[in-house]
């Protein structure tokens, strides 16, 4: 297993940014049952960065036993959107991360081979990447999505958060199509490729309506998806299980080939 943190200077951002990177290489992959021939780009939540994910699960483990290489970007407090009033990380996100997943590190980035997960904001970031651009990615994968939160913005009370959505979506606060995951998902039903999709939320968890009716919405537009929920909140129990699962479902393996120490 390698796993590297780096600087590189994105030309979609025009700044430095942070990738943290996780390759399960041949000479400590041999226990695993799965192919060695997939790549997930993971995203953070609102309240994390790009290190989060190496800091706080088992994401090491997940992919050594599923054969993921791993990529995990920053985007700050974005929404994975191009921001109305900020910079575009939703196309540094679907276009230079598998750029350099593919041209720096040589993973496989066709529409067999790439996917997209994340949790909470990267949740509904992984929703976006898949239901936009269905023909790019094999799978998606949500751990507790915020998957209507900008859909439903107008109704946050909260001063910060209320100029946080003013910035992502414009001060009239109105969710565009390409970033309606209910509109999205409408539009992706007609395209002749669809990915797997994966979300999973907790029981406790306060965005649970939200996966629910989501989910429902997907089952009625023909979506091939998966829908667990257990107990659980908005925490890294939660998200570390929910990744695993998820994980072993697209590499077609059981939870406990993955979660085995």
């Amino acid at each position: 297993m390698a796993v590297f943190r780096g600087t590189i200077r994105s030309e979609t951002l025009a700044m430095d940014t942070i990738v943290n990177v996780i390759i399960p290489y041949e000479q400590h992959y041999i226990q695993s049952k799965a192919p060695h021939d997939k790549t997930l780009i993971l995203l953070h939540g609102l309240k994390q960065n790009a290190d989060a994910w190496t800091r706080m699960s088992r994401i090491e483990q997940f992919a050594h036993y599923t054969g993921f290489n791993v990529m995990v970007p920053e985007v700050q407090r974005s929404f994975y959107c191009n921001m109305a009033h900020g910079l575009p990380y939703f196309d540094y996100i679907v276009n230079e991360i598998p750029k350099m997943a593919s041209e720096v590190f040589h993973f496989p980035v066709d529409s067999e081979h790439l996917y997209v997960a994340g949790l909470s904001m990267g949740g509904y970031g992984a929703m976006k990447c898949a239901l936009t651009y269905p023909e790019r990615f094999a799978g998606a994968m949500s751990y507790s999505g915020a998957v209507r939160s900008l859909e439903n913005s107008g109704g946050y009370t909260d001063s910060s958060l209320f100029q946080e959505f003013q910035a992502v979506l414009g001060m009239d606060l109105q969710c565009a199509p390409e970033n309606n995951l209910m509109l999205l998902a409408e539009k992706a039903a007609n395209t002749p490729r669809k990915p797997k999709l994966y979300l999973a939320c907790g029981t406790e968890d306060f965005l649970l309506e939200d996966n629910r009716s989501f989910t429902e919405h997907l089952r009625k537009l023909g979506h091939d998806v998966t829908y667990e929920e257990w107990a659980g909140d908005h925490s890294w129990p939660f998200w570390d299980m929910a990744c695993a699962r998820s994980m072993a479902l697209m590499a077609g393996l059981s939870p406990e080939d993955v979660l085995k120490e």
